[in-house]
This record gives structure tokens, C-alpha cells and sequence, in this order.
């Protein structure tokens, strides 16, 4: 058995891991899974379901970490606590570059939470966004307007001394006047903390749901979309009804499912969720074709 755990290297030289699942024969589909705020790959727990289950159907599992995995991890100096909401660009290109350096020529992007957010930003923006043959977004969801309503049960304001410590040149200290304010549960610094929430931030523009309309950057996906959030998720915006109907009439790739009795992370539900998505992957997998310019004048297959 190949040892599972293995490794990226992002562009500005930040070790990644992650863990794979392969699938035996030839290396055509894999499934790389961006995790979500402060998480990592061994705390989704549905990724055993996934390792277990997707390679007999010929797709390979990637379940990565990324620079905003945990609070903090001192040896590279990142974690959710630090982490520029732009930066996923670099994490996801390491993930996305792994996969096409190792012989995947279908690679389906997956994210849960902050994770879906990264993903409809990098589609967007992303080096390798044009590899990406569908998304799949777990528990969508929209941080920038989910703080806004969190933040207004703080007792202070804390974007006032996140943007005192970053003028006195002291963004990476905490904040303190709310600990734990990203989301009311993750302590962040005071650059974090700007550049997240920030009117006008990237991460503000990611996902909207809070308007109702607008998703820009979610309508510029050309590829197959599938949408999964429980019935009780609290961090779409919207209810989640509205919230479903907004994404199928943005893109009309989208399709969705609500599952029924579901929390934000499908807790008791991963085995429904797991089937929802071998679906929407075996309905979206077609056999591999060589683009054009790696076929023969008459478009035969290089040998």
C-alpha cells in the first residue's frame, strides 16, 4: 500500500498535505476537497466514506489541507488565524498542479464552507482554473455576510482595533477586544481580519448570497455545478430555500440538493451526502478525449 499522506509545495514555498485515495488502473478522474474555515483533512468526516468508496468507481480522492488549516500552525506561520483570503489562489493551484503533474486529466473541485467560497473565487481567478471539469459545493456559503450578523452581537466593533494594530504595523497580532471574532468562534489577526471583512474585500465579492442577486463571479463558471447544503445550515444568508433557487438562477449549470435533517456539516447524513455526489460525478464523467492539439491531422489519438 502507498503511504497516503502526501505533499504540495505552494508557489511562495508553503509545505501543504493531504490525503489520498487512489484509484487502481489508469489515472483519469480525481476529487480534490478544499476544507473549510480552520478545519484540515482528517477532521471532514465524511472523507473516510469518500477513500473508501470513489476509487472503485476509477476516481482517486485528494483530501487537502491548505494555508488556512487550524488556528495556527507556527512553523510556516499560517492557519486560519493569519491566512489572506486571496492566497487560496496559491494553495489551490499547488492542489490543482499535483494532480496534473501525477496524470489526472478530469479533475473535479470540491469545497465545504469558506471552502465553496475559495473554490467560486479561484474558478475565477485560479492559474488552473481551465483544468477543473465540474465543482461541487458542500454547505455554500457567504462569511462576509455571516460575520456582519455575528458581529452585531459583539460588544464592541472589533474591524476598530484591527485597523488601529495594522496602522501601528502590528497585523499579525491578535485581536483581543473580541477573541475568537471570525465567525464568533476562530481567533484572528488584525491584517486576517481586514482583509476578510473589509468593505469591498475579494472575499465579500466571492459569494453573495446576503443580496440576493449579483453573483458575479459564481455565473462565470462554464462547467457542470452541484450544490449541496442541509436543511438546517445557518451560514447561507438567505434561507436555504431562497439560497438554492438564487444559485440555479445565477448559473444555469447548478444543479441541487437539500438534504433533509442536515446540519452545516452533514453530521449522521454523510452516507446520503456520499451517494448525492458518486451521482452528480458518474453523471458528469464522460470518456477522456485529447484536446485538438494533441490529436493527429485526421483526430485519431496520439498513439
Amino acid at each position: 500500500m502507498k503511504y497516503p499522506i502526501v505533499k504540495a509545495i505552494t508557489s511562495d514555498h508553503l509545505e501543504l498535505f493531504g490525503f489520498l485515495a487512489e484509484a487502481e488502473g489508469e489515472k483519469d478522474a480525481i476529487l480534490i476537497h478544499i476544507h473549510g474555515t480552520s478545519s484540515s483533512f482528517y477532521c471532514e468526516e465524511y472523507a473516510g466514506l469518500f477513500a473508501e468508496e470513489f476509487p472503485a468507481l476509477g476516481v482517486t480522492t485528494l483530501f487537502t489541507n491548505n494555508r488556512g488549516s487550524h488556528v495556527m500552525e507556527a512553523w510556516q506561520n499560517t492557519g486560519a488565524g493569519l491566512e489572506m483570503f486571496e492566497d487560496c489562489l496559491l494553495d489551490i493551484d499547488a492542489w490543482v498542479r499535483y494532480a496534473i503533474e501525477g496524470g489526472y486529466r478530469r479533475i473535479f473541485l470540491q469545497g465545504h464552507s469558506l471552502g465553496t467560497e475559495k473554490i467560486v473565487y479561484y474558478i475565477n481567478q485560479g492559474e488552473f482554473a481551465g483544468k477543473i471539469a465540474a465543482v461541487i459545493l458542500l454547505g455554500v456559503s457567504d462569511s462576509f455576510g455571516n460575520q456582519a450578523r455575528i458581529a452585531q452581537t459583539f460588544p464592541v466593533n472589533p474591524m476598530e482595533e484591527a485597523r488601529r494594530l495594522v496602522a501601528e504595523g502590528k497585523g499579525d497580532q491578535f485581536l483581543t477586544s473580541v477573541w475568537r471574532p471570525h465567525g464568533g468562534g476562530v481567533p484572528q489577526s488584525a491584517a486576517s481580519y481586514l482583509n476578510f471583512f473589509s468593505p469591498g474585500s475579494e472575499l465579500s465579492k466571492a459569494l453573495p448570497l446576503r443580496l440576493g442577486k449579483g453573483l458575479l463571479h459564481y455565473r462565470q463558471i462554464k462547467v457542470p455545478i452541484l450544490v449541496v447544503v442541509g436543511e438546517y445550515d445557518p451560514f447561507t444568508c438567505l434561507p436555504v430555500p431562497e439560497a438554492i433557487q438564487l444559485l440555479e438562477k445565477e448559473n444555469q449549470q447548478t444543479r441541487t440538493k437539500i438534504i433533509a435533517g442536515a446540519d452545516h456539516d452533514f453530521s449522521g447524513k454523510e452516507k446520503e451526502l456520499l451517494q448525492v455526489i458518486k451521482e452528480f460525478v458518474q453523471t458528469v464523467r464522460t470518456p477522456y478525449r485529447a484536446p485538438i492539439d494533441e490529436r493527429n491531422a485526421h483526430g485519431r489519438e496520439p498513439d
